[in-house]
């Protein structure tokens, strides 16, 4: 167990690092996502310290951890604010998450008030018998009714969240990527509450002294196989933004925009969809003038790249703003250009293939199919019409 405990606190502290640095996501939520992995991180080494006996080298390491501990509800129940809600802002309600933690602020400062004996005999009895320092009264709580109320928390904020939750997983459900990160959210919120439910029952277990696993499942040593049931489930967790990282990328949400007086508005103008959309009109407008489109390579990622944003708010961007998928907007583009050069006799010079190629298809018969559903003319009958219409001119 000591070996999961300490390759699952290892883990949790590099992908903290990949979070906190991770380029083109939901900064906010995948910041959060990244606070709650370093808490783990910290639980699962202290953990591992107590449970291998180490805890005589790394006295220091034992009782500050308790008021870190209390928070672990509070980024987790950010990272769903942010990423439901697209954006992140302060509510009053949200001071109801640091309960348990003012109570271990509390409870810590009392015990590192009262004379070094105290801390002394707190300390020698978790180095002696691990199991029982969980009985160890500091001033308001022992440690484990401090436990059972930072899981009771933890459970209910998950149940207040639900309702919000759900509404959430409704939306876009044609959307691949949607069912993707729905999919991901809803395994994350039931993983967070089985480890709440459990680590309450393991609470009450210890704290009244009766053995509920071992009556009612046959368990003879809950406390380990539930120990390392929990720390799987952390790891497990934890692999998965890994595994799939467009999930750290979140749902673009439309949102009003804040109507400026005296200014004229329109229905387009009025709507927000999580991004800046003033600047990515004008990054949409400068690498238009770079002709990007016309690199046969072009695609929704690599454009996003350029962009500085994730692919999947880019396509849905364009959607929203533009009413069209990214294969036709970047169609539209080459066949502008493709306009543009027969207007001034290209192919006076150059083959239909030449011209295709310059326009970044990989054939002339791509180039043709998609000159035809947009134009509704094949390249050669539009060839024709320019004629006809220069020798009227004249």
């Amino acid at each position: 167990m000591n070996s999961i405990l300490l390759i699952t606190a290892i883990f949790g502290f590099v992908l903290t690092s990949l979070l906190f640095f991770k380029k083109s996501t939901n900064t906010k939520a995948t910041l959060f996502l990244g606070c709650f992995y370093f808490i783990i991180s910290i639980y699962t080494l202290q953990t591992y310290i107590v449970e291998a006996g180490h805890l005589n080298k790394f006295s220091w390491f034992f009782l500050w951890p308790l008021t870190l501990y209390h928070l672990i509800i509070v980024p987790a129940y950010f990272y769903f604010e942010a990423l439901i809600e697209d954006q992140f802002y302060w509510k009053k309600t949200y001071w109801l998450l640091f309960v348990p933690f003012l109570l271990g602020v509390i409870d810590v400062v009392a015990v590192y008030a009262a004379p070094s004996t105290v801390y002394g005999e707190i300390l020698q009895g978790a180095i002696t018998d691990t199991e029982n320092r969980f009985r160890a009264h500091y001033w308001l709580l022992t440690l484990y009714q401090h436990y059972f109320l930072r899981h009771v928390w933890q459970c209910v904020f998950l149940l207040v969240l639900l309702p919000k939750l759900w509404a959430f997983l409704k939306e876009g459900a044609n959307d691949r990527f949607k069912t993707t990160l729905n999919n991901w959210l809803m395994f994350f919120w039931l993983m967070l509450m089985g480890m709440s439910l459990v680590a309450m029952v393991h609470a009450i277990e210890k704290w009244m002294d009766v053995s509920i696993f071992n009556h009612f499942f046959g368990f003879e040593n809950a406390s380990v196989i539930i120990t390392v049931l929990l720390y799987l489930i952390f790891f497990v967790i934890g692999v998965i933004p890994i595994y799939f990282p467009m999930i750290l990328h979140g749902y673009p949400r439309s949102r009003k925009q804040q109507v400026i007086k005296d200014k004229p508005t329109d229905l387009d103008a009025n709507l927000k969809f999580g991004l800046d959309e003033t600047e990515i009109k004008e990054k949409l407008e400068l690498l238009g003038q770079k002709k990007m489109y016309l690199d046969r390579d072009f695609t929704v990622s690599k454009f996003a790249r350029e962009m500085e944003m994730p692919a999947h708010h880019l396509s849905y961007f364009i959607h929203q703003h533009y009413g069209l998928s990214f294969t036709t907007y970047k169609n539209n583009l080459r066949m502008e250009h493709a306009k543009c050069l027969m207007d001034n006799g290209f192919l006076e010079h150059n083959t239909m293939d030449a011209l295709a190629e310059e326009c970044g298809f990989a054939s002339r018969s791509s180039f043709s199919k998609a000159f035809k559903n947009l134009m509704d003319l094949s390249p050669s009958e539009y060839v024709l019409k320019v004629r006809e219409n220069s020798y009227n001119c004249s």
